[in-house]
């Protein structure tokens, strides 16, 4: 009994021990480690400062140009050569016309002819015409002149509603007809594609309007 007693006791104080040692009353393996693994965050010299992203460049300022005084097949050459060098310029050709249009009636074989015909505008109610003669002893009647062939062709339509059928519109001869060209990109790469593309042509660039 006296053994039994013994052991029964010791059992008890290895439990109460380990009990006491479990609940960190002696300390626990970490304790050690842990102020070394905080001394090491906290050392200035161990950190590292990350890189900020770079600074994103500024969009490249944009601008439209216009190229004038161009035959049309120069235009047309011009804007290609722009479009496929690249770098996103856009280039449209303004289509050549010639200096003005005018609407007429005639030739008429002599005076007469234009003499009667002069009497039926009148007829009609319409004042504003010339009577001019021309070569081999022709005349023909003017009846308005336009800039652009859109507004002779309109004044046409307005002349057939009064019922004049005989009218036409001519091209009048005078200085060469020119196209121009409008190109938009980059203004420091338009400006020089342009200016090497160009070389010596008499061209004129200026601003978009």
């Amino acid at each position: 009994m006296p053994l039994a007693r013994a052991l029964f006791f010791l059992l008890v104080l290895v439990n109460l021990v380990l009990f006491a040692w479990g609940q960190g009353y002696f300390g626990t393996r970490s304790e050690g480690r842990e102020p070394l693994r905080l001394q090491e965050q906290l050392n200035p010299e161990k950190l590292k400062i990350g890189q900020g992203a770079a600074t994103p460049q500024p969009p490249a300022r944009q601008a439209c140009l216009r190229v004038e005084g161009l035959a049309q097949a120069e235009a047309e050459g011009l804007q290609k050569a722009l479009q496929e060098g690249g770098g996103g310029v856009a280039a449209i050709v303004t289509a050549a016309e010639e200096s003005s249009y005018r609407v007429s009636i005639g030739p008429l074989p002599n005076k007469a002819m234009a003499d009667k015909k002069a009497g039926e505008l009148k007829q009609l109610g319409i004042a504003d015409f010339q009577v001019a003669s021309g070569e081999a002893g022709a005349f023909s009647i003017h009846l308005g002149t336009s800039s652009s062939e859109a507004g002779a062709n309109d004044l046409l339509q307005k002349l057939g509603k009064k019922g004049v059928r005989s009218a036409h519109v001519d091209a009048l001869a005078g200085a060469p007809a020119t196209a121009s060209l409008e190109a938009r990109g980059a203004e420091d790469v338009l400006h020089k594609r342009l200016a090497a593309l160009l070389g010596t042509s008499a061209a004129t660039v200026v601003d978009c309007k």
